[in-house]
């Protein structure tokens, strides 16, 4: 699939209820904008903050799944092509791109974070002020997280009838792997630094 720049990130800032335009994204999310102009390779839109604030910005269509004017139909820009990873026709790709969205905002990655708190700590813990056993731990349970399978709860879906969908939990599991990782690490290194402080004080 194609890589999301920075930007795309940046587009997951909602303009209020009276944006009359739409951009849905090839990672799932949906941008309430007007849109101002569309070039060959691009689509041009403003963003409104909460404070007001317009902010002018611009989207690859190749980043862009369709978008939708005020009372106008959706116009789709996906087109399925093997040849650049699009192997999905666009009703499946929908639903992988809603399987995408939900791993990346409602997958919940907490209790992975506080089990490698409390299992980095104590190694960091019984090993004294001894690097090693501060940075090893973190980085072997965070390669450990590639192993488990990714379970999809209901409460983790926008639509319960993706239950059960192959399509739906492909485009899931990357970023909700992504996220369990991360998890893993900035929770491994948070449980090791503070066996470390701990140690030094009680010394």
């Amino acid at each position: 699939m194609k890589s999301f720049s920075l930007l795309i990130a940046l587009l997951l800032i909602r303009s209020p209820v009276f944006s009359q335009d739409k951009l849905l994204l090839m990672n799932g999310a949906e941008v309430l904008c007007n849109i101002t102009d569309e070039a060959s390779t691009v689509i041009i839109f403003e963003t409104t903050k909460k404070n007001g604030k317009v902010k002018k910005r611009e989207v690859h269509k190749s980043d862009v799944f369709s978008y939708t004017l005020e009372n106008n139909a959706e116009l789709i820009l996906y087109v399925q092509d093997s040849l650049f990873g699009d192997i999905y026709t666009e009703d499946q790709m929908l639903m992988y791109m809603a399987g995408q969205y939900d791993g990346r905002n409602n997958f919940k990655a907490l209790p992975t974070a506080v089990v490698g708190f409390v299992i980095c700590g104590a190694a960091a813990a019984l090993g004294g002020d001894g690097l090693l056993t501060a940075i090893g731990p973190p980085m072997i349970y965070t390669i450990f997280q590639l192993a488990p399978k990714i379970h999809i709860r209901e409460k983790y879906m926008t639509n319960k009838n993706y239950k059960y969908n192959e399509l739906y939990a492909a485009g899931f599991e990357p970023p909700a792997r992504s996220r369990k990782m991360l998890a893993a690490l900035s929770g491994g290194y948070a449980g090791s630094a503070a066996a470390l402080i701990l140690y030094y004080i009680v010394k």
